[in-house]
């Protein structure tokens, strides 16, 4: 399944870099994107750092340098996994993994998608009123 995930035109707000990564979309935080498995990081110059689930703080400055990007691709494969691209030239891939949830994220609105163990997506749609 291939999923496009509307945040296209985002803004990034605010990364905050622990256990997981997590990154605030919006100018009033609209969606929330937790990262919480292995992390690719494409840097606007063309390098590739890599980074394990749970351990984001040696890319954390590159993912912070995001803030003020706005996100021009997003998209999720249950095979290939997610990928986001910025008009900053930088991009994050998270692949699927087998045993743990790779990624969510979660909308204001109560829409939300999970990559769940292996690939396969919860999706939940927006709350009725909002």
């Amino acid at each position: 399944m291939e999923l496009q995930l509307d945040i296209v035109g985002q803004q990034v707000a605010e990364v905050v870099v622990g256990f997981t990564a997590t990154i605030w979309l919006g100018s009033s935080n609209e969606f929330e994107l937790q990262i919480e498995g292995d992390l690719t990081f494409g840097t606007h110059g063309g390098n590739r750092l890599q980074a394990t689930a749970g351990e984001y703080a040696d890319i954390s400055s590159e993912l912070e340098s995001l803030v003020g990007s706005t996100v021009t691709r997003a998209d999720a494969s249950d095979v290939e996994g997610f990928s986001l691209e910025f008009d900053s030239g930088a991009s994050i891939h998270v692949p699927v993994h087998d045993q743990y949830e790779s990624w969510g994220i979660v909308g204001l609105d109560g829409s939300r998608v999970i990559c769940l163990p292996g690939g396969e997506f919860a999706i939940w749609s927006a709350r009725e009123g909002k």
